[in-house]
């Protein structure tokens, strides 16, 4: 993405005022420390690519700056949508979990509510680990397999009832 003349300058000026906060023997000790050219142009790409830098704010994500009177809010039964899709998903899941074997009905009742009383934390592969000595790896790849058969079947089932 190249950075037209408005912003290269604006972020050219950015560059300068970082380096007028640095202290002076911050400056002196990498100038002289043969990765100067290194040092600016890292500073430049964080100041250009992060989302939250002094830069982002002022000239890439500007607040403000969109006319708002202008804009037409289209009503939607949103909510009842939701409720709708969120009912769906939660057959798919059951049907899902109905064919599936009771070891993946309890790796994925453990990860999904967790275990208070061992002390395993709700969505949490790790803390299943820590529990009850299956690997990580393992619990991962039957939270995978539960999560892309039910939207499988969610697709196909349930996904065109809710247009």
């Amino acid at each position: 993405m190249k950075v037209g003349k408005e912003l290269a300058s604006d972020l050219y000026q950015e560059l300068f005022v970082i380096l007028c906060e640095k202290d002076e023997e911050w400056i002196k000790d990498k100038y002289n420390s043969g990765y100067w050219e290194g040092f600016i142009v890292r500073i430049v790409l964080n100041q250009y690519y992060g989302r939250y830098t002094e830069f982002a704010k002022k000239h890439l994500n500007p607040i403000g700056e969109e006319d708002i009177d202008n804009i037409e809010l289209i009503e939607d039964n949103y909510n009842e949508r939701a409720d709708k899709e969120h009912r769906f998903k939660e057959r798919a899941l059951e049907l899902t979990l109905s064919r599936l074997d009771w070891y993946h009905n309890r790796i994925w009742d453990l990860y999904a509510n967790g275990d208070e009383e061992k002390g395993i934390k709700r969505m949490s592969a790790r803390s299943i680990n820590r529990v009850t000595g299956i690997s990580r790896h393992e619990i991962l790849k039957v939270i995978k397999t539960v999560t892309e058969k039910t939207n499988q079947l969610y697709n196909s089932r349930y996904a065109y009832r809710i247009n």
